[in-house]
């Protein structure tokens, strides 16, 4: 299990609170679940769970949103 630094991405001024990272994850997570056509795909690690692959996007900043989407 990967070790997730969350008071980094809370410290950004996007993200002040881990309620909302939790559901910006979440909704991410429900990506993963059930991909789209335009849905970034996710990495082959089959042996993390889709919130871990989220939570870790959105911590190196390969996924980006709008206030609007939370």
């Amino acid at each position: 299990m990967p070790l997730l630094d969350i008071e980094q991405i809370i410290s950004k001024p996007t993200l002040r609170s881990r309620f909302k990272l939790v559901h910006v994850a979440g909704l991410r997570a429900r990506e993963l679940n059930t991909p789209k056509e335009d849905t970034l795909s996710r990495k082959s690690d089959e042996y993390s769970k889709n919130t871990t692959n989220a939570l870790n996007e959105l911590i190196t900043g390969k996924i980006d949103f709008d206030e609007q989407d939370v």
